[in-house]
């Protein structure tokens, strides 16, 4: 029988358990929470308050990473949005209904999981804005 995953926050990050809250401790990934943006591989994207790209945001998340997600689901995906009567998305850095619903769509455009999380797998699949405006948006690894 598989174990179900439980997922909780502590601190700045968010903790994934096979099994329940009280799981080995060799068992827990722990991923820290995004909270502001980076310039990586000529692209904006969200990050850790170490730098880290690997990171995640989900619902109830306040902060300049979500800012960040926000405005470039607006530049990167504007037709995914439309189409989800989401365009467009306010920028309040909150990760709210509406950017759930804005990020499930992009995942599904995408072509990875659509959990309405973004966490490395999102980052790797969607478009992301260039700071210089050379190539509006881009993939990073």
């Amino acid at each position: 029988m598989a174990a179900a995953l439980v997922a909780f926050s502590v601190g700045s990050f968010q903790v994934v358990t096979a099994g329940s809250a009280a799981a080995d401790p060799v068992s827990v990934l722990a991923t820290p929470t995004c909270s502001k943006s980076i310039t990586y591989q000529g692209a904006l994207v969200p990050a850790s308050s170490t730098n880290s790209v690997n990171c995640n945001m989900q619902r109830g998340n306040v902060s300049d990473a979500v800012a960040r997600l926000q405005d470039t689901m607006n530049d990167c995906y504007r037709s995914a949005l439309t189409r989800v009567g989401v365009y467009p998305l306010s920028i309040d850095r909150n990760f709210g209904g509406n950017t759930e619903k804005a990020l499930r769509e992009v995942q599904r455009v995408a072509g990875t999981s659509a959990d309405g999380v973004y966490g490395p797998n999102t980052r790797k699949a969607m478009l992301h804005v260039d700071p210089d405006y050379g190539d509006p948006c881009r993939r990073v690894s």
